[in-house]
Formats: C-alpha cells, structure tokens, sequence
C-alpha cells in the first residue's frame, strides 16, 4: 500500500528501521539466495554443483537444484519462469551444469 501511495502505517522511519536489521522485502528472493549459498557450500565440499536428486542430507537444497533446471529451460523455450539473467549468471559463475549428471552420489 506504501509504494502504491496509499494509506498505510508503514512510514519512511519504520522502513529504515527494518531494512537496519537486515529485514528482506522480497521473500522469494531471500529464499533463493538462502539455497545458492547453500550450493556453493556444496560446491566447495564436493568440488562440483551436481547435487543428487534424491540427496538425503538436504533435500530441498537437491530439489532446488532441480527446479533451477527446469525453471532454466521454461525460461530458454520463453514461457513463464522464475529464472532471470541475474541468476543465471550467479549460477553459471560457480560451474552450475544446466544438465544433470545422474547416478553419481557425492564423495
């Protein structure tokens, strides 16, 4: 309501005191930043970011991993997609493979 100039109790001063203390207005955002740290702690454990499908040690990082695949190819065919040139750099930066290398499970 703020941004849309609308009545609200949000104020600039309440803005600032919580963006101060690291409040995130974008949750999907935080969220997938969250997991690509995830992946290069993955990474500079495994050497690699090929994280097994059905990784038991953190599964939603595995299916993460897996939906950035597919929101990838969604956004490559032009259909609608959660993957933006923003991430595709970060996830190229660290030698994210776009396809997945099955039946290797991590060293």
């Amino acid at each position: 309501l703020y941004q849309e100039g609308k009545e609200s109790q949000m104020t600039k001063e309440r803005i600032h005191a919580l963006e101060d203390i690291g409040f995130g207005w974008d949750a999907q955002e935080e969220m997938w930043q969250q997991r690509f740290k995830k992946l290069m702690e993955y990474r500079d454990r495994y050497g690699d970011c090929n994280v097994p499908r059905d990784w038991s040690e953190n599964p939603q990082l595995a299916n993460w991993v897996h939906m950035q695949r597919c929101h990838y190819r969604l956004y490559q065919e032009g259909k609608e997609s959660s993957m933006t040139e923003e991430r595709i750099q970060a996830l190229e930066s660290i030698n994210f493979q776009w396809r997945a290398r099955r039946g290797r499970p991590p060293k």
